[in-house]
Protein backbone atom coordinates (compact mmCIF):
# COMPACT_ATOMS: atom_id res chain seq x y z
CA UNK A 1 0.00 0.00 0.00
CA UNK A 2 0.95 3.62 -0.78
CA UNK A 3 2.48 5.53 2.15
CA UNK A 4 -0.19 8.47 3.74
CA UNK A 5 0.98 11.33 1.98
CA UNK A 6 1.87 14.21 4.69
CA UNK A 7 2.50 17.85 4.00
CA UNK A 8 4.35 19.80 6.06
CA UNK A 9 4.46 23.99 6.62
CA UNK A 10 7.91 24.97 8.09
CA UNK A 11 9.23 28.30 8.24
CA UNK A 12 12.72 26.72 8.38
CA UNK A 13 14.10 23.18 7.21
CA UNK A 14 17.67 21.89 6.08
CA UNK A 15 20.08 22.85 5.03
CA UNK A 16 19.35 25.40 7.57
CA UNK A 17 20.46 25.28 11.07
CA UNK A 18 19.79 28.39 12.89
CA UNK A 19 16.31 28.65 13.78
CA UNK A 20 16.00 26.20 17.24
CA UNK A 21 13.83 23.31 17.82
CA UNK A 22 11.12 23.47 16.06
CA UNK A 23 12.69 22.37 12.80
CA UNK A 24 14.82 19.68 14.53
CA UNK A 25 11.83 18.10 15.70
CA UNK A 26 10.22 17.98 11.78
CA UNK A 27 13.64 16.79 10.62
CA UNK A 28 14.20 13.92 13.18
CA UNK A 29 10.42 13.17 12.68
CA UNK A 30 10.81 12.39 8.99
CA UNK A 31 14.22 10.37 10.15
CA UNK A 32 12.40 8.29 12.21
CA UNK A 33 9.05 7.45 10.78
CA UNK A 34 9.71 7.71 6.88
CA UNK A 35 8.71 3.91 6.36
CA UNK A 36 5.17 4.94 7.38
CA UNK A 37 4.44 7.75 5.68
CA UNK A 38 5.57 9.98 2.89
CA UNK A 39 6.68 13.81 3.71
CA UNK A 40 6.61 16.65 1.51
CA UNK A 41 7.96 20.09 3.13
CA UNK A 42 7.43 23.63 1.90
CA UNK A 43 9.86 25.91 3.76
CA UNK A 44 11.38 29.36 3.16
CA UNK A 45 14.34 29.66 1.02
CA UNK A 46 16.79 31.19 3.71
CA UNK A 47 18.40 30.01 7.18
CA UNK A 48 16.43 31.76 10.46
CA UNK A 49 14.62 34.86 11.20
CA UNK A 50 17.54 37.41 10.50
CA UNK A 51 19.63 35.99 7.60
CA UNK A 52 17.70 36.43 4.73
CA UNK A 53 20.28 34.75 1.52
CA UNK A 54 18.91 32.08 -0.50
CA UNK A 55 20.14 28.70 0.03
CA UNK A 56 23.00 28.34 -3.36
CA UNK A 57 22.99 24.24 -3.23
CA UNK A 58 19.39 24.06 -3.56
CA UNK A 59 16.66 25.01 -5.96
CA UNK A 60 13.95 27.46 -5.36
CA UNK A 61 10.40 27.69 -5.80
CA UNK A 62 10.92 23.95 -7.24
CA UNK A 63 10.55 20.44 -5.35
CA UNK A 64 14.23 19.09 -3.88
CA UNK A 65 14.86 15.63 -2.67
CA UNK A 66 16.47 16.42 0.78
CA UNK A 67 16.98 13.22 2.73
CA UNK A 68 14.07 11.13 3.00
CA UNK A 69 11.69 14.29 1.95
CA UNK A 70 10.76 16.37 -0.95
CA UNK A 71 10.95 19.89 0.11
CA UNK A 72 9.79 23.00 -1.31
CA UNK A 73 11.69 26.39 -0.87
CA UNK A 74 9.69 29.46 -1.00
CA UNK A 75 11.26 32.80 -2.45
CA UNK A 76 10.16 35.53 -0.45
CA UNK A 77 7.43 37.04 -3.59
CA UNK A 78 5.78 33.49 -3.23
CA UNK A 79 5.35 33.75 0.60
CA UNK A 80 1.22 34.12 -0.16
CA UNK A 81 -1.67 32.15 -0.22
CA UNK A 82 -2.23 31.62 -4.02
CA UNK A 83 1.16 30.10 -3.90
CA UNK A 84 0.06 28.00 -1.26
CA UNK A 85 -3.14 27.18 -2.67
CA UNK A 86 -1.54 26.07 -5.83
CA UNK A 87 1.07 23.79 -3.19
CA UNK A 88 -2.00 21.71 -1.64
CA UNK A 89 -3.16 20.91 -4.98
CA UNK A 90 -0.59 19.82 -6.29
CA UNK A 91 0.36 17.98 -3.72
CA UNK A 92 -3.06 16.23 -2.67
CA UNK A 93 -1.84 15.32 1.05
CA UNK A 94 -3.88 13.27 3.49
CA UNK A 95 -2.68 15.46 5.75
CA UNK A 96 -1.03 18.93 6.38
CA UNK A 97 1.00 19.66 9.25
CA UNK A 98 2.03 22.80 10.84
CA UNK A 99 4.83 23.58 13.47
CA UNK A 100 4.18 27.13 14.32
CA UNK A 101 1.24 28.95 15.87
CA UNK A 102 1.97 32.32 14.20
CA UNK A 103 3.84 31.25 11.05
CA UNK A 104 2.60 32.98 8.31
CA UNK A 105 2.48 29.81 6.40
CA UNK A 106 0.21 28.63 9.22
CA UNK A 107 -1.81 31.55 9.04
CA UNK A 108 -2.06 31.74 5.28
CA UNK A 109 -3.26 27.83 5.26
CA UNK A 110 -5.60 28.08 8.17
CA UNK A 111 -7.26 30.93 6.41
CA UNK A 112 -7.82 29.23 2.55
CA UNK A 113 -9.14 26.58 4.75
CA UNK A 114 -11.73 28.88 6.38
CA UNK A 115 -12.50 29.91 2.63
CA UNK A 116 -12.84 26.61 1.67
CA UNK A 117 -9.86 26.97 -0.84
CA UNK A 118 -8.14 23.96 -0.41
CA UNK A 119 -9.52 20.36 0.53
CA UNK A 120 -11.07 18.98 3.23
CA UNK A 121 -7.75 17.84 4.72
CA UNK A 122 -7.39 16.87 8.04
CA UNK A 123 -4.74 19.29 9.79
CA UNK A 124 -2.45 19.04 12.48
CA UNK A 125 -0.69 22.32 14.12
CA UNK A 126 2.19 21.74 16.90
CA UNK A 127 2.87 25.40 18.66
CA UNK A 128 6.64 24.42 19.69
CA UNK A 129 6.36 25.97 22.97
CA UNK A 130 5.17 29.56 21.35
CA UNK A 131 2.06 29.75 23.67
CA UNK A 132 3.70 29.51 26.91
CA UNK A 133 3.70 32.47 29.36
CA UNK A 134 7.02 33.66 28.93
CA UNK A 135 6.69 33.59 25.18
CA UNK A 136 3.53 35.00 25.24
CA UNK A 137 4.47 37.96 27.49
CA UNK A 138 6.75 38.95 24.50
CA UNK A 139 4.40 41.46 22.89
CA UNK A 140 1.60 40.30 24.59
CA UNK A 141 -1.05 42.89 23.65
CA UNK A 142 -0.62 42.16 19.69
CA UNK A 143 -1.21 38.43 21.03
CA UNK A 144 -3.91 39.17 22.90
CA UNK A 145 -5.73 40.93 20.26
CA UNK A 146 -4.60 38.43 17.53
CA UNK A 147 -6.20 35.53 19.52
CA UNK A 148 -9.47 37.38 20.56
CA UNK A 149 -9.31 38.32 16.21
CA UNK A 150 -8.69 34.59 15.37
CA UNK A 151 -11.47 32.67 18.04
CA UNK A 152 -14.42 35.11 16.26
CA UNK A 153 -13.91 34.09 12.96
CA UNK A 154 -13.21 30.03 14.61
CA UNK A 155 -9.94 30.39 12.47
CA UNK A 156 -8.62 27.57 14.53
CA UNK A 157 -11.40 25.60 15.05
CA UNK A 158 -11.63 21.91 14.64
CA UNK A 159 -8.07 20.79 14.12
CA UNK A 160 -5.66 18.35 15.48
CA UNK A 161 -3.13 19.93 17.73
CA UNK A 162 0.20 18.28 19.22
CA UNK A 163 1.37 19.41 22.80
CA UNK A 164 4.60 18.20 23.75
CA UNK A 165 3.66 17.92 27.14
CA UNK A 166 1.14 18.34 29.84
CA UNK A 167 1.73 21.73 30.50
CA UNK A 168 1.22 22.77 26.67
CA UNK A 169 -1.83 21.23 26.99
CA UNK A 170 -2.97 23.07 29.11
CA UNK A 171 -1.63 26.35 27.47
CA UNK A 172 -3.51 25.15 23.94
CA UNK A 173 -6.40 25.13 26.60
CA UNK A 174 -6.35 28.70 27.40
CA UNK A 175 -6.70 29.21 23.62
CA UNK A 176 -10.42 27.99 24.04
CA UNK A 177 -10.30 26.43 20.28
CA UNK A 178 -13.23 24.96 19.19
CA UNK A 179 -14.11 21.24 18.25
CA UNK A 180 -10.71 20.62 19.12
CA UNK A 181 -8.57 17.41 19.72
CA UNK A 182 -5.24 18.19 21.71
CA UNK A 183 -2.91 15.01 22.06
CA UNK A 184 0.57 14.89 24.15
CA UNK A 185 3.58 13.43 21.99
CA UNK A 186 7.04 14.50 23.04
CA UNK A 187 8.99 16.26 20.28
CA UNK A 188 11.09 13.81 18.65
CA UNK A 189 15.16 13.37 18.88
CA UNK A 190 17.05 11.55 16.62
CA UNK A 191 17.92 8.17 17.38
CA UNK A 192 21.53 8.79 18.65
CA UNK A 193 23.46 11.53 19.47
CA UNK A 194 27.21 12.24 19.37
CA UNK A 195 27.80 8.62 19.53
CA UNK A 196 32.04 9.20 19.60
CA UNK A 197 31.42 10.58 23.00
CA UNK A 198 34.45 9.73 25.33
CA UNK A 199 35.16 10.60 28.67
CA UNK A 200 38.75 10.43 28.86
CA UNK A 201 38.52 13.25 26.25
CA UNK A 202 36.66 15.64 28.34
CA UNK A 203 38.44 18.62 29.49
CA UNK A 204 39.66 18.64 33.17
CA UNK A 205 37.32 20.46 35.08
CA UNK A 206 39.36 22.55 37.50
CA UNK A 207 38.04 24.47 41.16
CA UNK A 208 38.11 27.88 41.01
CA UNK A 209 36.78 27.97 37.52
CA UNK A 210 33.90 27.09 35.14
CA UNK A 211 33.68 27.19 31.48
CA UNK A 212 29.71 27.36 30.83
CA UNK A 213 28.25 27.76 27.07
CA UNK A 214 24.52 29.11 26.14
CA UNK A 215 23.80 27.71 22.68
CA UNK A 216 20.47 28.69 21.29
CA UNK A 217 18.76 31.70 19.52
CA UNK A 218 19.54 34.92 21.21
CA UNK A 219 15.97 36.43 21.41
CA UNK A 220 14.30 37.86 24.78
CA UNK A 221 12.48 34.51 25.59
CA UNK A 222 15.81 33.09 26.61
CA UNK A 223 16.03 35.60 29.54
CA UNK A 224 19.91 36.56 28.98
CA UNK A 225 19.98 39.67 30.18
CA UNK A 226 18.29 38.60 33.99
CA UNK A 227 21.26 36.50 34.52
CA UNK A 228 23.37 39.28 33.58
CA UNK A 229 21.87 41.29 35.91
CA UNK A 230 22.57 38.75 38.77
CA UNK A 231 26.29 37.59 37.98
CA UNK A 232 28.20 40.57 40.36
CA UNK A 233 28.19 38.24 42.93
CA UNK A 234 29.87 35.11 41.23
CA UNK A 235 33.27 34.15 43.17
CA UNK A 236 35.76 32.57 41.29
CA UNK A 237 36.57 32.63 37.13
CA UNK A 238 33.49 31.93 35.34
CA UNK A 239 33.07 32.50 31.11
CA UNK A 240 30.11 32.23 29.91
CA UNK A 241 30.32 31.40 25.61
CA UNK A 242 27.17 32.58 23.78
CA UNK A 243 26.46 30.64 20.80
CA UNK A 244 23.88 31.20 18.23
CA UNK A 245 22.32 33.99 15.99
CA UNK A 246 21.57 37.45 17.33
CA UNK A 247 18.28 37.35 16.41
CA UNK A 248 17.12 40.28 18.31
CA UNK A 249 19.61 43.09 17.86
CA UNK A 250 18.16 45.38 20.06
CA UNK A 251 18.22 42.95 23.20
CA UNK A 252 22.11 42.34 22.32
CA UNK A 253 22.42 45.99 22.68
CA UNK A 254 21.00 45.65 26.05
CA UNK A 255 23.06 42.95 26.96
CA UNK A 256 26.48 44.35 25.61
CA UNK A 257 26.39 47.40 28.07
CA UNK A 258 25.66 44.78 30.80
CA UNK A 259 28.32 42.74 29.92
CA UNK A 260 30.94 45.54 29.53
CA UNK A 261 30.06 46.38 33.56
CA UNK A 262 31.28 42.79 34.32
CA UNK A 263 33.56 42.47 37.10
CA UNK A 264 37.00 41.06 35.62
CA UNK A 265 36.61 38.05 37.05
CA UNK A 266 33.71 37.40 34.74
CA UNK A 267 33.98 36.97 30.93
CA UNK A 268 30.69 36.57 28.39
CA UNK A 269 31.72 36.41 25.00
CA UNK A 270 29.39 35.95 21.72
CA UNK A 271 31.07 33.20 19.51
CA UNK A 272 28.28 33.19 16.75
CA UNK A 273 26.51 30.14 15.23
CA UNK A 274 26.88 26.49 15.22
CA UNK A 275 26.68 24.69 12.53
CA UNK A 276 24.24 21.43 13.46
CA UNK A 277 27.16 18.73 12.85
CA UNK A 278 29.37 20.65 15.09
CA UNK A 279 26.85 21.12 17.94
CA UNK A 280 27.30 18.21 20.30
CA UNK A 281 31.62 18.93 19.73
CA UNK A 282 31.00 21.99 20.89
CA UNK A 283 28.85 21.51 24.07
CA UNK A 284 31.69 18.67 24.90
CA UNK A 285 34.54 21.25 25.12
CA UNK A 286 32.55 22.61 28.08
CA UNK A 287 31.66 22.15 32.00
CA UNK A 288 27.87 23.03 32.05
CA UNK A 289 24.86 24.35 29.78
CA UNK A 290 23.32 27.62 31.14
CA UNK A 291 19.72 28.65 30.18
CA UNK A 292 17.73 30.87 32.29
CA UNK A 293 14.68 30.46 29.76
CA UNK A 294 11.12 32.11 30.44
CA UNK A 295 9.67 29.06 28.68
CA UNK A 296 10.79 26.07 26.41
CA UNK A 297 8.53 22.94 25.53
CA UNK A 298 11.41 20.50 24.65
CA UNK A 299 14.68 22.17 24.20
CA UNK A 300 16.79 19.58 21.88
CA UNK A 301 19.92 21.57 22.68
CA UNK A 302 19.08 20.09 26.39
CA UNK A 303 19.74 16.39 24.96
CA UNK A 304 22.25 17.27 22.73
CA UNK A 305 24.08 18.55 25.64
CA UNK A 306 23.40 15.58 28.17
CA UNK A 307 25.02 13.98 25.04
CA UNK A 308 27.93 16.01 25.19
CA UNK A 309 28.22 15.29 29.18
CA UNK A 310 27.32 18.90 30.09
CA UNK A 311 25.00 18.80 32.77
CA UNK A 312 22.36 21.83 32.69
CA UNK A 313 21.74 24.95 34.68
CA UNK A 314 18.19 26.10 33.70
CA UNK A 315 15.13 27.28 34.44
CA UNK A 316 12.35 25.22 36.33
CA UNK A 317 10.30 26.74 32.60
CA UNK A 318 10.68 23.57 30.97
CA UNK A 319 9.70 19.77 31.14
CA UNK A 320 12.76 18.90 32.42
CA UNK A 321 13.19 18.35 36.43
CA UNK A 322 14.52 16.50 38.89
CA UNK A 323 18.01 16.86 37.57
CA UNK A 324 19.73 17.26 40.84
CA UNK A 325 18.12 14.40 42.08
CA UNK A 326 19.38 12.71 38.57
CA UNK A 327 23.39 14.18 39.22
CA UNK A 328 22.47 15.24 35.77
CA UNK A 329 22.37 19.33 36.83
CA UNK A 330 19.64 21.72 38.58
CA UNK A 331 16.27 23.47 37.43
CA UNK A 332 16.01 26.74 38.99
CA UNK A 333 12.80 29.06 39.97
CA UNK A 334 14.04 32.55 38.31
CA UNK A 335 12.02 33.91 41.67
CA UNK A 336 15.08 32.74 43.06
CA UNK A 337 18.48 34.78 41.99
CA UNK A 338 20.39 34.28 45.25
CA UNK A 339 19.94 30.32 44.37
CA UNK A 340 21.39 30.62 40.60
CA UNK A 341 24.30 32.61 41.80
CA UNK A 342 24.86 29.65 44.92
CA UNK A 343 24.66 27.38 42.18
CA UNK A 344 27.35 29.27 39.91
CA UNK A 345 29.40 29.17 42.55
CA UNK A 346 29.26 25.35 43.73
CA UNK A 347 30.22 24.85 39.69
CA UNK A 348 33.06 26.84 39.56
CA UNK A 349 34.31 25.22 42.75
CA UNK A 350 33.81 22.04 41.72
CA UNK A 351 36.45 19.15 41.64
CA UNK A 352 37.29 17.39 38.24
CA UNK A 353 36.35 13.97 39.86
CA UNK A 354 32.84 14.82 41.03
CA UNK A 355 32.65 16.85 37.85
CA UNK A 356 32.75 13.72 35.93
CA UNK A 357 30.67 11.86 37.58
CA UNK A 358 27.63 14.34 37.02
CA UNK A 359 29.19 14.56 32.90
CA UNK A 360 29.24 10.90 32.82
CA UNK A 361 25.25 10.81 34.46
CA UNK A 362 24.43 12.88 31.89
CA UNK A 363 25.56 10.81 28.97
CA UNK A 364 24.08 7.71 30.42
CA UNK A 365 20.34 9.88 31.44
CA UNK A 366 20.23 10.52 27.46
CA UNK A 367 21.34 6.93 25.97
CA UNK A 368 18.55 5.62 27.73
CA UNK A 369 15.78 7.94 26.95
CA UNK A 370 16.98 7.52 23.63
CA UNK A 371 16.56 3.93 23.86
CA UNK A 372 12.70 4.55 24.78
CA UNK A 373 10.77 2.02 22.88
CA UNK A 374 7.58 4.42 23.03
CA UNK A 375 9.41 7.64 21.71
CA UNK A 376 7.73 7.54 18.40
CA UNK A 377 4.26 5.82 19.53
CA UNK A 378 2.74 9.37 20.65
CA UNK A 379 4.11 10.93 17.49
CA UNK A 380 2.55 8.39 15.35
CA UNK A 381 -1.19 8.25 17.22
CA UNK A 382 -1.27 11.93 16.15
CA UNK A 383 -0.54 11.64 13.05
CA UNK A 384 -3.20 8.51 12.41
CA UNK A 385 -5.23 10.19 14.53
CA UNK A 386 -5.30 13.25 12.47
CA UNK A 387 -5.57 10.77 8.76
CA UNK A 388 -8.45 9.35 10.09
CA UNK A 389 -10.39 12.40 10.93
CA UNK A 390 -13.14 13.37 8.82
CA UNK A 391 -13.59 17.20 8.76
CA UNK A 392 -16.97 18.98 8.93
CA UNK A 393 -15.78 22.67 7.79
Amino acid sequence: MRKPKILIFSDFYLPGYKSGGGMRTIVNMVERLCDRFEFWIVTRDHDGHEDRTSYSDVKINEWNNIEKAKVFYLSRENVKMSKLHKLVEEVKPQLIYTNSYFSKLNIYLLLLRKLGRIPKTPFVLAPCGELSDGAWSINKAKKDFFLMGTNKIGLYGNIVWKASTELEKKEIERLKPSKAKIFIAPDLPPKMIFAEFNIKKKPVKKSGCAKMIFLSRFVRKKNFKWLLQHLKDIDGKLEIDIFGPLDDSAYWKECSRLIEKLPENIKVEAKGTVPHHNVAETLFQYDFFILPTLGENFGHVFLEAFAAGCPLIISDQTPWIDLEKKRIGWEISLKNPGTWIKIINKCINMEDAEYKQMSLASREYVLKWLADENLEKETVDVLNFGLSKIEKM
